[in-house]
C-alpha cells in the first residue's frame, strides 16, 4: 500500500511547541475515503506538540506570537495558536 499524507492540528495555549494542547483536528487520509465514524475524545492524542514531534509528526506551520497589551481583554474567534503538523502513513484497505 502507498504511504498517504496525515494531518493533526494542534491548538494551544501560546506559540510555543512545549505549550499545552486544548483542542485538536485529524485530518486522516490513511483511513481511506470514507468515514467509518466521527469518534470524540476526551484527551488530546498529544498533550505539547513536542511529543507529537518526538512520535514522528513534522511541523509544517507555527503561529506566530502576537503582542498584546492588557486592554485587549478576551478575543473572541478561532484559538489563536496552532501547530500544523504532518506525517505519512500506509494507506489502510477499506473493506
Amino acid at each position: 500500500m502507498p504511504s498517504v499524507q496525515d494531518i493533526l492540528v494542534l491548538f494551544q495555549t501560546a506559540p510555543a511547541l512545549d505549550s499545552q494542547v486544548v483542542a485538536w483536528a485529524r485530518y486522516e487520509a490513511s483511513k481511506g475515503t470514507r468515514i467509518q465514524d466521527l469518534v470524540e475524545e476526551a484527551d488530546p492524542p498529544y498533550n505539547t506538540a513536542i511529543e507529537a514531534m518526538r512520535d514522528g509528526w513534522q511541523v509544517l506551520q507555527m503561529s506566530e506570537l502576537k503582542h498584546r497589551v492588557p486592554e485587549d481583554g478576551y478575543e473572541l474567534g478561532p484559538l489563536p495558536y496552532q501547530t500544523v503538523m504532518s506525517r505519512f502513513n500506509e494507506l489502510q484497505e477499506e473493506g
